[in-house]
């Protein structure tokens, strides 16, 4: 079989534009169309330098990845080297992926693939690549906003897995302090079977707020009316506790100065967290890694 130059180079680099948009696209990085031309361009004539030198050193595995290091310098501007590794790694999945896909075409169409075939695959993958690399950047982001909360009240504490949650303005309408809402099951042990119960015969509609009020006139109870989406005029039990600790994924604390908001579902249908935080939490967070960089 007879390869002409200009076919495997214009096969190589289309094949190698696509591999550099799709990493681009991917990272969320500027795409200059420019730059990945030139890389593509260099790309497709190592393999043809490859081919026609007759050179074995040019297969090797460090010329190889050199080359495809290049390329990756050439076709996007990063600075930093954790930058430039997660470029290389997201790259060479991205190509592994891609080979798999084209290696699986190959054998069910029985050796006849065509440029269009291969172009058709790798934008194939591309989406099945967006979707996983999706999920991931979600679960990421959702992990930054992950908080470990522990509530103490009396003599007893307990520590539960708590979100923040950017829309919860929920405030206590005398103190204006922020109200944590927090699934009462998780804190059954701290609050005490007796207020335990009488909390969800509130919501089962058993006993007034009147009632819960006066039966533990000595714990720090409110009730507060709230707004949802599909309703007016809600309303919450809760309760001040003696002191809230708030710890993030570095395990930098702080004290919270908020009160909890009894809720008798659950905050997460995954029950992945039990509470939902305000926003306010990242301002604290931010305050104090402030005064901690001017005390060095």
């Amino acid at each position: 079989m007879v390869y002409y130059v200009e076919y495997v180079f214009a096969e190589n680099f289309i094949i190698d534009f696509i591999l550099l948009f799709i990493t681009g696209k991917l990272l969320k990085k500027s795409i200059v169309y420019k730059r990945l031309i030139a890389a593509s361009a260099v790309g497709a004539l190592y393999v043809i330098a490859t081919a026609y030198s007759g050179k074995d050193f040019m297969t090797y595995f460090i010329v190889k990845f050199s080359v495809s290091v290049l390329m990756l310098m050439i076709a996007f501007d990063c600075k930093g080297i954790l930058a430039n590794i997660r470029i290389i790694i997201c790259f060479y999945i991205t190509s592994l992926i891609m080979v798999g896909i084209i290696t699986g075409l190959y054998y069910f169409t029985y050796d006849r693939v065509t440029v269009n075939a291969i172009v058709i695959s790798l934008f194939t993958g591309y989406v099945a690549l967006s979707f996983f690399f999706k999920e991931i950047n979600l679960r990421q982001e959702k992990s930054n906003y992950m908080r470990t909360v522990t509530i103490r009240l009396s003599d007893r504490s307990k520590s539960i897995n708590g979100f923040i949650d950017t829309g919860n303005a929920l405030i206590e309408p005398l103190t204006g302090k922020p109200v944590i809402v927090v699934n009462i099951q998780c804190i059954k042990n701290i609050l005490g079977d007796e207020l335990y119960n009488s909390v969800l015969s509130f919501y089962n509609k058993e006993k007034s707020y009147e009632e819960i009020l006066s039966n533990h006139s000595d714990i720090n109870l409110k009730i507060i009316r709230f707004n949802t989406i599909s309703s007016n005029g809600e309303m919450m039990v809760c309760i001040t506790p003696d002191d809230i600790e708030i710890m993030d994924n570095v395990n930098k604390k702080i004290t919270a100065d908020a009160i909890i908001g009894l809720y008798p579902k659950k905050i997460s249908q995954k029950e992945d967290y039990d509470a939902l935080l305000f926003n306010k939490i990242l301002e604290w967070e931010l305050e104090q890694n402030n005064e901690l960089v001017k005390s060095c």
